[in-house]
């Protein structure tokens, strides 16, 4: 269980440089938590919140993109983020109860991450894509 490693696919690239290296730093360092699980003097909860803490910056930070882009779906975006959020911090609150991390949790952080990936964040990078091609064709 512990070999298995946290990355974004090659299909989760959005293309959208900034909240690729977003993506690609945070899942990095939910990895690094993974990784040291079992080192008893590596504050795993701490750093999962830290992670927590850079889902947050990034997801403003992508709102604040969107809204420079007009994006029409910027309100449910929205919506999703909180979503995530809602569901990232409500995980560790359990890991903080059992003072605990464990794999399953660590997973469901991932999959929280990826689903945002491959469920919103592609949208956003069709409209952008579209966006351009609109404007170099006029």
């Amino acid at each position: 269980m512990k070999n298995l490693q946290f990355f974004v696919p090659r299909a989760g690239k959005i293309n959208i440089t900034d909240i690729d290296d977003d993506h690609i730093h945070i899942v990095a360092a939910l990895d690094e938590v993974r990784q040291n699980m079992d080192n008893p003097e590596y504050r795993t909860i701490a750093k999962a919140r830290e992670v927590a803490t850079l889902l947050l910056k990034h997801f403003k930070d992508e709102e604040r993109l969107m809204s420079d882009y007009k994006y029409p779906r910027l309100h449910q975006h929205m919506v999703h983020h909180d979503q995530a959020l809602g569901n990232v911090f409500r995980i560790l609150g359990a890991c903080e109860m059992r003072e605990e991390v464990n794999i399953e949790d660590l997973r469901d952080i991932f999959r929280i991450m990826i689903d945002d990936i491959f469920s919103a964040d592609m949208a956003f990078s069709n409209y952008v894509l579209e966006s351009k091609r609109h404007c170099s064709t006029n």
